[in-house]
């Protein structure tokens, strides 16, 4: 078999086709290693109807104005002692930390006059108490904080009130 003899075009086109497939595996490494990010200019309209859904949000995580909690944390401890959940409700009605807490508290002391026949049955009544007792300290230092813990199950039926 005669053995064909290369020519000059041949020794040309092969190392330009060597060189573009080299580029191209550069190229292609390159775009793995450094993707191009595009900039995208942010949808205004879902910024605004997202506005409401973070301070529901910021509202419900114990975020509040730093100025309102320092001045009424005092005030809104009143609302997990009984009857005197009526002197933050009342009393500091501007205060969203002290309104949050009073709606809590109201509704914390209606759970306990509904519950109150537990105190009735023996060794339940154990149970009862230390659950009471526990639940209005972890809200009273909660609040002492400057935080609003929500009470399971009860902080769902505070948040309905409208005051």
């Amino acid at each position: 078999m005669p053995r064909k003899k290369s020519t000059q075009k041949d020794k040309e086109i092969a190392p330009e086709e060597k060189n573009k497939k080299a580029e191209e595996v550069i190229d292609s490494s390159n775009k793995e290693k450094n993707p191009v990010e595009e900039f995208t200019q942010p949808d205004m309209e879902k910024d605004n109807e997202s506005q409401p859904a973070i301070a529901a949000e910021k509202e419900q995580s114990g975020e509040f104005d730093l100025e309102d909690v320092n001045q009424n944390k005092y005030v809104a401890v009143f609302s997990y002692l009984s009857i005197l959940v009526l002197i933050p409700l009342l009393l500091k009605r501007d205060s969203a930390f002290c309104q949050k807490h009073a709606k809590q508290g109201l509704v914390w002391l209606a759970f306990l006059i509904l519950t109150s026949f537990c105190y009735f049955i023996p060794l339940f009544n154990i149970l009862y108490a230390l659950m009471v007792i526990g639940i209005t300290l972890t809200c009273f230092i909660k609040t002492l904080q400057g935080k609003y813990w929500p009470i399971p199950l009860i902080s769902q039926w505070a948040e309905k009130i409208n005051l």
